[in-house]
């Protein structure tokens, strides 16, 4: 017989190896193909190329700004996986495996509140919240926040203080969102440990009207081993702490600040026409069903599957609900239970100071997906327990719950760029110090694929870091200017003043059927596109005569300029 560590120990693996295999039974062709990616790899993970080949992206002003904003951490990964695999496919292997792990640490924080077929469930019910993936897929970043979360909610429910304070001091190296979430979470829990027992002891008669008196653990502690045991308990966190602190200097010190809400009004790129829509923020209701758009999948599977996926769990909640039973051991949830007032209090903080701790819906919607995975699972297992099914049939149950998981959860995030494979493969062939332009959405996929540095791309078109953005903001305008333009020469001028050696130009770009297409591209650029390309139908790009490809497929052309 294995005792209980043991036993959790196999339990705990045995999730995590299921995870990964169903993962993979769902996504295998992605970890054989280099264009089957996530999008914001894109802008992350690209330049981790000159790892392998160290004459890539050298002195370039989009690489040097994307090395800068990937935490520490994720860099350390890549930079030791770069040995043996492509950065592109790491990314896939990473993301399998953080999936893995992070089905088995649900697994063990599930134990702590409930049994095991509870703790099962949630595994099962985190496989079929798509939410999840779309927020882990790529192996970025924001990869690493639910498991990072989980594993200190986990180890707060174990009451062990110190190895959560340990998981803390790793969380900035990864993702400072999370790292904030879990220190106002971690420092609400020190005030109610500690905080009663310090102030019985400075504040006595104080104390003994509010009841703080002689707390449980702390009884014969005097002030001073109370503050030591204290400073001994978070040395970790006040590393942390102080590495977040160097971090956020020297980010500014090489990007440049993050913008106030008063540089965003009146400017249609921090709108919901922009970029991405930073003021006003999106309202509070919003963000409380945004969860359930991707844990329902309705960008996946269409609004009609999605819809009645909505009606399934309404009525999943309402059956648990009407039939209600004790399972779940509060104690187990204390440190979601301090989550949640914190979420709360970041998020309006992230409102009141737009940017300054970035997007408010970060500081919500990791906690939401967590409230409701774990809400969902326990109104299951309240119904299983209703039902009173046999061994054979809960067994069946579970197993079809996992294979429609296997189907749900296939390609969540992960888009095939395979069909420019050839215009890349041409790129690839040219000088490795070219500096190339075109359509921005073309050439995120010609800077990842092709590896070569791109004169201005859209995923890292980033409104809200001045003065980088100043500058994106003029060679897009730049770009747009010469793209359409009438004028030989003003393309010519373009390029020969930007150091730009390849102009891509896609045909479809220059049709009046997409031309009338709203949006074209993000504002303030959109209406600039239009005022250009409203007064003619003559454009110079698209002249062979004058600018002979020399590479052309697909209504795709590659223009050389010496």
């Amino acid at each position: 017989m294995l005792g209980n560590s043991n036993k959790m120990i196999f339990l705990f693996l045995l999730i995590t190896v299921g995870a990964g295999t169903v993962f993979c039974a769902g996504n295998l062709d992605i970890f054989s193909n280099r264009y089957f990616i996530n999008d914001d790899v894109r802008q992350q993970i690209f330049w981790m190329e000159r790892w392998r080949d160290p004459q890539l992206f050298q002195n370039d002003f989009l690489t040097n700004y994307a090395e800068t904003y990937v935490p520490i951490g994720v860099k350390a990964i890549y930079r030791i996986a770069s040995l043996w695999f492509d950065p592109l496919i790491f990314s896939n292997i990473l993301s399998a495996a953080l999936f893995a792990l992070t089905a088995g640490l649900w697994f063990a924080w599930g134990r702590t509140f409930s049994d095991n077929l509870t703790a099962f469930l949630l595994v099962i019910v985190y496989f079929l919240f798509t939410g999840f993936q779309y927020q882990m897929n790529g192996g970025l970043s924001r990869s690493f926040v639910f498991p990072l979360m989980i594993l200190y909610l986990f180890l707060v429910s174990r009451g062990n203080l110190f190895y959560a304070a340990l998981v803390l001091f790793i969380q900035p190296f990864f993702n400072p969102y999370v790292f904030l979430l879990c220190l106002f979470t971690h420092s609400l829990i020190m005030l109610v440990k500690f905080g009663p027992a310090l102030v019985s002891r400075l504040f006595p008669n104080f104390s003994n009207n509010l009841g703080f008196t002689n707390p449980e653990g702390l009884k014969e502690h005097t002030v001073p081993q109370i503050l030591k045991e204290l400073l001994v308990l978070n040395a970790p966190v006040f590393l942390a702490v102080a590495f977040t602190i160097a971090s956020v200097v020297w980010y500014q010190s090489s990007t440049g600040h993050l913008i106030s809400w008063r540089e965003m009004v009146g400017k249609s790129e921090y709108s919901e026409l922009g970029r991405y829509q930073l003021y006003p923020a999106p309202p509070f209701v919003d963000e409380l069903i945004r969860p359930w758009i991707f844990n329902l999948s309705f960008p996946y599977w269409g609004p009609i599957a999605g819809w009645i996926m909505a009606l399934l769990v309404v009525g999943v909640f309402s059956w648990a609900v009407l039939n209600y039973r004790p399972l779940i051991k509060w104690r187990g949830l204390n440190g979601l239970l301090f989550l949640i007032p914190v979420s709360l209090l970041l998020y309006v903080l992230a409102r009141l100071l737009l940017v300054k701790l970035f997007v408010p819906r970060r500081y919500i919607t990791y906690t939401l997906n967590i409230v409701y995975c774990i809400g969902f699972a326990v109104a299951i297992r309240i119904i299983l327990e209703k039902m009173k099914l046999s061994k054979l049939r809960l067994y069946a149950l579970l197993i079809a719950l996992l294979a429609f998981a296997c189907i749900k959860g296939r390609h969540i995030e992960f888009f095939d760029y395979s069909g420019g494979a050839n215009l890349y493969k041409f790129i690839q062939t040219t000088p490795k110090n070219s500096l190339i332009a075109g359509w921005p959405e073309v050439m995120d996929n010609v800077m990842t694929f092709g590896e070569r540095p791109a004169y201005v791309t859209y995923k890292l078109s980033h409104t809200w870091v001045e003065p980088y953005w100043r500058e994106i903001k003029k060679r897009t305008f730049d770009l747009f200017r010469a793209y359409y333009s009438s004028n030989p020469e003003e393309i010519r001028s373009f390029c020969k003043s930007n150091h730009i050696d390849y102009l891509i130009v896609r045909s479809e770009d220059f049709e009046l059927e997409r031309l009338k297409e709203f949006p074209n591209y993000f504002e303030p650029f959109n209406g600039f596109i239009w005022y250009l390309t409203n007064s003619g139908n003559y454009f110079a790009a698209l002249d062979k005569s004058v600018f002979p490809p020399i590479f052309e497929e697909n209504g795709i052309r590659v223009l050389r300029f010496e």
